[in-house]
């Protein structure tokens, strides 16, 4: 109970004693609180009187400011139990493109159901634009791969997806089950999003491959249709390759290059309760995945 509170208290009951009894306060704690704000404020605010404690003239406009203050401060205070105790809260994910369209859909739906009142803002982006979101404060956790990534960054590991080939169906390379990565050297590219920043850079870069490129876009789906249109070739992660929505033919490397998927957050940070509770149901839903492929 807040000074403020006893002062409303003993204003209603005009009662010093009563307002002891009630709140289980001696008489002497009252009036010192009582006393401690009046010296605050430089004047009195009650008067004793044989009916009891009576307000001061002109102080009513200070007992409403004081209503005020309590009231505020009984919201604060159920805004930060429900917080701590996941009746409420908000969580902001960043994701790459992938695993938005394939894995957040059931773990958001099924966390939900044990959280209703815990609510989402999904942004999706490029692995270099949310690092950087991550590393502002912008978003309480991303998903990516663990390529290139900051020091201050703790990863969660989930799952491994391949890198994959794709070309137009009456491409030379479309006879071949698997391709090999110097089969694609004199090949005219098209790169997404992260462009030769991160896993495919990485690979040709390592490689000594330097694919011409012809077409740069941001955007996964459309880099498909110009690949089925013939206009180069391209490679793209399996995950997001699992429901293509255009005729392209999809290869693996000989190499076999893989990326591994997970979830990272900032070290060292005092993540809020919403985010913790779904950090740790994306390891148990990334344990039941494993489970289900056994």
């Amino acid at each position: 109970m807040t000074k403020y509170e006893m002062i409303l208290s003993v204003y209603h009951t005009h009662s010093i004693s009563v307002t002891a009894e009630k709140y289980n306060y001696t008489q002497s704690a009252i009036s010192q609180a009582i006393k401690s704000f009046e010296k605050e404020l430089g004047l009195p605010l009650f008067k004793r009187t044989k009916n009891g404690m009576l307000p001061i003239s002109n102080t009513e406009e200070i007992i409403r400011e004081l209503r005020t203050i309590c009231d505020a401060e009984n919201r604060i205070a159920d805004i930060a139990s429900n917080l701590t105790s996941l009746k409420n809260g908000y969580i902001h994910i960043g994701t790459i493109k992938s695993i938005a369209y394939n894995w957040l859909p059931s773990m958001v739906k099924n966390f939900s159901k044990k959280y209703p009142n815990i609510h989402f803002k999904i942004s999706m982006g490029s692995s270099s634009q949310l690092h950087d979101k991550l590393d502002q404060n912008e978003v309480d956790c991303i998903f990516v791969s663990n390529y290139l990534l900051p020091d201050n960054l703790e990863f969660y590991p989930m799952d491994t997806d391949e890198l994959m080939l794709l070309t137009a169906r009456n491409h030379p390379l479309a006879d071949k089950l698997k391709v090999n990565l110097t089969d694609i050297k004199d090949e005219n590219y098209i790169y997404s999003e992260d462009g030769f920043d991160f896993e495919a850079g990485g690979i040709f870069e390592q490689n000594d491959i330097h694919p011409t490129v012809l077409y740069q876009l941001d955007d996964d789906v459309a880099v498909q249709k110009m690949v089925s249109d013939g206009m180069g070739i391209s490679v793209l992660p399996k995950l997001l390759l699992s429901n293509p929505p255009f005729d392209i033919c999809i290869r693996p490397f000989t190499e076999h290059y893989k990326r591994t998927l997970g979830v990272a957050y900032l070290k060292d940070s005092e993540l809020d309760p919403a985010t913790e509770a779904f950090l740790e149901y994306v390891k148990e839903w990334k344990s039941n995945k494993g489970e289900q492929r056994r």
